[in-house]
Formats: structure tokens, sequence, C-alpha cells
């Protein structure tokens, strides 16, 4: 539960149009917010169609192994490439946590909850950003990074 937060109206309203600013901003509007796909629920904060269809493109690339064991995947449109993966009851498996952050593919976090391990926090990731990202000539590998 969040508490209510006394401050003047004038605050309130500017940042009631800030908030409208940001959704307006954060590209073209799907006409839900989030369904269900390959048994998997997706949703986005502000119905941002690219981030659904982002969603659509993880599940895809998962092993279909890994993808029956998720249950949501929420993205945050306020952060913009920042998840939140919720595993089914019962059906985490070792390797879950680098597998959903490498078909993920560049993010700003990753929180993945679930029964066991409740709770866990993959940090940001941008492939090519990273120094084991590069070729041996020191350039930025064209491939994309498969394990970190």
């Amino acid at each position: 539960m969040v508490d209510d937060i006394e401050m003047p109206p004038e605050l309130s309203e500017a940042l009631q149009r800030q908030n409208e600013i940001d959704r307006a901003e954060a590209g073209q509007k799907a006409p839900v917010s989030g369904f269900t796909y390959k048994g998997v629920q997706l949703e986005s904060r502000w119905a941002v169609l690219r981030e659904l269809e982002d969603m659509k493109r993880i599940v895809d690339a998962m092993p279909e192994l890994v993808s029956r064991r998720i249950e949501t995947i929420w993205c945050d449109s306020k952060a913009g490439a920042t998840y939140i993966v919720t595993v089914k009851d019962r059906l985490w498996v070792p390797d879950m946590k680098l597998t959903i952050s490498d078909t993920v593919g560049g993010h700003n976090g990753i929180y993945i909850d679930g029964d066991a391990p409740a709770g866990m926090d993959v940090d940001p990731y941008w492939p090519g950003n990273y120094p084991w990202d590069r070729d041996p000539t020191g350039e930025k590998s064209a491939k994309p990074a498969t394990s970190r």
C-alpha cells in the first residue's frame, strides 16, 4: 500500500502533466495493455506497442522448456526495457536467470520473481558495451553475446 503524500496542488498538477507527457512520448499505443501469448501473460505499463512486440519476441526466442515455466513478463514503460518476469510456482531451474537475461538481450534491468528463489535482480546489460563483448581487436562484436 502506498501512503498519500501531502503536496501543494500546483506540484500535484505538474507531476500529473509530466506523467501524461512521458506516457505520450513512450511510443505508439496498442489497443490493450496486455494479453496472453503462448501461455505467457505479457503486460506493458502504458500499452506501448513496441514493448508488447519485444516481449513476444522474447517468448519466441526462449527455449520452449523455459517459456513454459514463465507466468508473466511485465515491461515498465516509465523505465524502458526494464522487466519483471514471474516464474510459475515450483518450476524454477538453476539456469533460468542466465537464460532469461540472454533471451531478453539488452535491458535496463530484470527482476525475476517466483516461489524459489524469490526476488532475483539481473543488472542492466547492453551487448557491445562491455569488454567481454568485444572481438580480439577491441572492436564491438557484431554477433550478440550468448553468455556472461
